[in-house]
């Protein structure tokens, strides 16, 4: 909003320049002498006017505030603060000829300056307070107890599994001789020592899966969250959480493209995530919800001082610059016990 009114002022005053940079300078503009250095509402000088309005010396020394006069040797002759001077002249007579042809009431220009008004109004009485607002490592701690459950690591699973194929036409013979086939493996799987990591050497021999079979036959871990997406399948990860102890194997599981499998490696159980991974979390959760509460409390207590009134029937009468956003259409469920 600023840089629009900044580049307004700018055209303006370039429009009404006669000297371009590089180019010759534009002539002094004839300065009438403030009789008697008239004193300005700023109690300095009144180095010129122009129609009727002041240009003080507090004026052109924040004008060489701006453009960096305490660099050494800037302005620091009389004829550079006489032209800048001059510029301040030209730019009150373009201010001049821009309100006697009515543009600061034109209607987006008065929008900027609302615009501006407003944010300088929300900077001085509600960013700053928002700014002041903190979140202690107490108050951290305290939501962190109160909240437990809220930040539970969920339970899960490392497994490994033995896949073995069945093609999708098989007849109902070779289904049941692979069946076989997959129970004395899982026989061979149960006779692994006690301290054995995954499947290694069974999973080695029998496994179709190439990308398990070489390394044991891990799985990775899986939480109830993954079990949908599992890219293993579902089966598999519903019956790999449902191993109660590390080194269980489960029975023969029949998935959609052949027999599984499934023994359990590790289990973790669901704990507390630790306080000092999730803190800065908190801390910007805790922060948004204090800041929302004091700007709720900021605009309430400032539409207390107005009068409001809405009319429902204009507002319903308002149409929308674009049509609605098209429905997308809904996928009926599948049928109970369908592919």
């Amino acid at each position: 909003m600023r840089i629009t009114v900044l580049a307004l002022a700018l055209l303006l005053t370039l429009a009404c320049a006669t000297g371009t940079p590089g180019g010759p300078a534009a002539p002094a503009t004839p300065v009438t002498p403030a009789p008697e250095a008239a004193a300005a509402p700023d109690d300095t000088p009144v180095l010129a006017r122009v129609g009727g309005q002041p240009v003080t010396a507090a004026m052109l020394r924040a004008e060489m505030e701006r453009r960096g006069g305490r660099i050494p040797g800037r302005f620091a002759t009389p004829e550079e603060r006489r032209a800048l001077l001059d510029e301040l002249v030209r730019e009150r007579a373009v201010l001049a000829a821009a309100r006697a042809a009515g543009l600061d009431r034109d209607p987006e220009y008065v929008a900027a300056v609302e615009r501006m008004l407003r944010a300088r109004y929300l900077d001085e009485h509600l960013d700053a307070e928002l700014e002041r607002l903190e979140v202690s490592d107490a108050d951290i701690e305290a939501f962190y107890r109160e909240h437990a459950a809220e930040f539970l690591v969920p339970a899960r699973a490392r497994g490994a599994w033995i896949f073995l194929a069945v093609p999708a036409k098989a007849t109902p013979e070779k289904v049941e001789e692979a069946r076989q086939r997959a129970e004395n493996v899982r026989a061979e799987a149960l006779a692994l020592p006690a301290d054995a990591r995954n499947l290694g050497p069974v999973a080695l021999r029998h496994s179709e899966d190439p990308g398990t079979r070489y390394i044991g036959g891990e799985l990775g871990w899986v939480t109830e969250v993954d079990v949908e997406g599992f890219r293993f399948g579902p089966e598999v990860a519903r019956t790999l959480l449902a191993l109660a102890e590390p080194g269980e194997v489960s029975p023969v599981l029949r998935i959609e493209k052949g027999f599984a499998i499934v023994k359990l490696v590790a289990r973790e159980e669901a704990a507390p995530a630790p306080l000092e991974k999730i803190a800065p979390g908190i801390r910007n959760r805790l922060l948004r919800e204090r800041r929302d509460e004091v700007r709720a409390a900021f605009y309430a207590d400032l539409l207390r001082g107005v009068e409001v009134e809405v009319d429902v029937e204009a507002l319903a009468a308002v149409e929308p610059l674009s049509p609605p956003k098209p429905v997308e259409p809904q996928s009926p469920p599948p049928l109970p016990g369908g592919d």
